[in-house]
């Protein structure tokens, strides 16, 4: 079982450096639960994934690339 835990340690590296090399920042933040809420009002989270870690930061990732894409800006945002 040893060889097994050093080859699932070596292939998250592997990918780690992969991400790094490719100019990928990982980050880490804390999500209330009325933004987790307003994800799912809005249709960027599943309902039934209000606790799931991945897809909360997939829907996160799409609505940033999609405001990104969209070239919302905070200034645009302001009341």
């Amino acid at each position: 079982m040893r060889s097994r835990e050093l080859s699932l340690g070596a292939e998250r590296t592997r990918r780690w450096r992969e991400r790094r090399q490719q100019g990928v920042v990982v980050v880490s933040f804390d999500v209330a639960p009325d933004v987790t809420a307003k994800l799912i009002r809005f249709g960027w989270l599943d309902p039934n994934k209000r606790d799931d870690k991945e897809a909360i930061a997939r829907a996160l990732v799409e609505l940033a690339e999609k405001a990104t894409e969209l070239e919302v800006t905070p200034a645009s945002c302001s009341t």
